[in-house]
């Protein structure tokens, strides 16, 4: 085995044991909606679909999220595997290790040892900051991005080598197909197109506009495909993400991605936002990063490449955190390749190293990785269900809403519905007028038998916004349990026609017409909730009604 292929092994290993709990990890958070909820997922018949809407379409939502690839993924899961787990974070685990695998034949590429690249794929491996891409599922566009972002500058280094014209061609094609890729993977792979530019200087091409255009039409054309897939999807190219940033909040998001890369504790899925202490850092992030561009571009340093990564993909993820109103650890997955490559480079990279500096650089790199292998090892189990996820997060953050939101519903469906009501008041008192507290609260309230009180929640919800299908969708639950079929039926009816694919909402129906006396509309409705979510709650009672109503 060359060095080479050592390095690789050495890193996909150490990133195996590092990640052994996402093997008892189950569908978590976003999973549930986007994907076991989703009847886009369920059928391939319905794979245009996901090429042609946001993400969250399949579920009812508005997104400025497009990400068809990664949906698709979800697809041809469910039906390979069905929804196994297991199955779905193996696919996820291989994508994590080929990003491993692929850096460490970038840094050997760009004239790094095998030591450099070995340190730089175990670096990642082990990161603490990429348990949440790696094991968390619904985080799979970011796997994809940076996969085909990595295999993108490879293979735009790999066209300078091409002995012909008809290789380097090929090469190119190559480029744009990997970059289309990441693209549909997530948004953030436009940002690898400044490292293929770096990359380009550091190899002393030049910069001739006929040169230019040879180098990076492919890379042009992969984003003019998806820019215009992305606006005919969701109505425009930014979606909803334009409009000013303010400076400190872009700063401050910068500087709390810095902080996470360099000091990986207290990570969790609900982090606080930024402070005094990360504004100033993210201030100071940006000046050594431009500094270091600007060094790195007149000597054209191999060092570049992976400064221009890092650079270009934390400005993009706090540019996304200002959006979003977090910075979530999985935007900084490319950014911590970046780090670890420029890591591998300065303390590994150096072939001249006397021998006892080699042992105590190595040393070094080992005791580092054996302590972030094992804070990554505690933070993937967070992530084996909701329950011990949210619970995480609160500890780590309790002035999250999302936490408090997602505690409650966790203790719904456990059947504990005084202490949800308890989490909803927690919920309500940090950010008055949330939705998912008024749902919830109203299910608790149902749930204790107090169904007056569960009215009330959802009538004042729907009388600031009219037509909530989620709201509409428990009232019409209320009035099947009160006996009024025709009140159930109608807010059921207003459910589906704003959601057509909302399983629940066609069994409800189902239920009320028969109890209406319309049996032909019962057996209809029904077997439009079983076609869309054989699994829909209550299956095997409406499979029985069904029997009964059969002609």
């Amino acid at each position: 085995m060359t060095g080479g292929g050592r390095a690789s092994a050495l890193a996909v290993a150490a990133g195996l044991v590092a990640l052994l709990p996402a093997w008892q990890a189950g569908f978590v958070h976003d999973d549930g909606p986007q994907i076991l909820a989703n009847p886009w997922v369920r059928d391939l018949a319905h794979l245009s679909k996901l090429w042609t809407t946001s993400v969250w379409s399949g579920v009812g939502g508005d997104s400025s999220w497009y990400r068809p690839l990664m949906m698709t993924s979800f697809a041809l899961d469910h039906a390979l595997f069905g929804f196994s787990a297991p199955a779905f974070h193996a696919v996820s685990l291989a994508l994590f290790l080929a990003i491993v695998a692929l850096v460490v034949r970038a840094v050997l590429a760009f004239g790094g040892g095998a030591a450099a690249a070995g340190a730089a794929g175990v670096l990642v491996a082990v990161h603490p900051v990429n348990v949440e891409s790696a094991v968390w599922i619904s985080a799979r566009g970011d796997l994809i991005a940076a996969c085909g972002g990595l295999a993108a500058l490879l293979a735009h280094d790999r066209a300078r080598l091409a002995a012909d014209a008809r290789g380097e061609r090929r090469w190119r094609s190559g480029v744009a197909m990997a970059l289309a890729l990441a693209l549909f993977g997530k948004e953030n792979a436009a940002a690898v197109w400044p490292v293929l530019v770096a990359s380009d200087l550091v190899r002393g091409e030049r910069f001739a506009p006929s040169a230019l255009v040879r180098r990076h039409a492919g890379p042009a054309l992969a984003l003019a495909v998806y820019l215009g897939l992305r606006a005919a999807a969701i109505g425009s190219v930014e979606g909803g993400l334009g409009g000013g940033v303010a400076p400190a909040a872009w700063l401050g998001a910068l500087g709390q991605g810095v902080a996470r890369l360099l000091w990986p504790v207290g990570l969790s899925m609900a982090p606080p936002p930024p402070g005094a202490v990360q504004l100033a850092l993210g201030a100071a992030a940006l000046a050594i990063g431009v500094a270091g561009l600007v060094a790195g571009a007149r000597r054209r340093a191999r060092w570049l490449v992976p400064w221009s990564l890092a650079g270009a993909q934390l400005a993009v993820a706090a540019l996304a955190a200002t959006r979003t109103g977090e910075l979530a650890d999985r935007y900084l997955l490319l950014p911590s390749v970046g780090l670890a490559w420029c890591a591998g480079l300065a303390v590994l990279g150096q072939a001249a190293l006397r021998p006892a500096s080699s042992r105590l650089a190595v040393g070094g790199v080992a005791a580092l990785a054996l302590g972030l292998g094992v804070a990554s090892f505690v933070h993937a189990r967070v992530f084996r269900d909701d329950a011990t996820l949210w619970a995480d997060a609160w500890r780590r953050n309790p002035a999250s809403v999302r936490a408090a939101v997602n505690l409650g519903a966790v203790a719904l469906a456990e059947g504990r519905p005084e202490e949800a009501l308890a989490w909803m008041d927690r919920a309500d008192a940090l950010s008055p007028g949330d939705r998912d507290v008024a749902l919830n609260r109203a299910a608790a309230f149902a749930d204790l038998g107090r169904p007056d009180e569960a009215r009330a929640e959802l009538e004042a919800w729907l009388a600031r916004h009219p037509g909530d299908a989620g709201a509409l969708l428990r009232l019409g639950h209320l009035d099947l349990d009160a006996g009024r079929p025709d009140a159930a039926a109608r807010h059921y009816r207003a459910v589906v026609a704003r959601m057509p694919w909302e399983a629940e909402a066609f069994a409800g129906l189902g239920v009320a017409l028969a109890q209406q006396g319309d049996r032909a509309g019962a057996r209809e409705a029904i077997k439009s909730a079983l076609a869309i979510a054989p699994d829909v709650q209550n299956a095997a009672a409406l499979r029985a009604l069904l029997e009964r109503l059969s002609p």
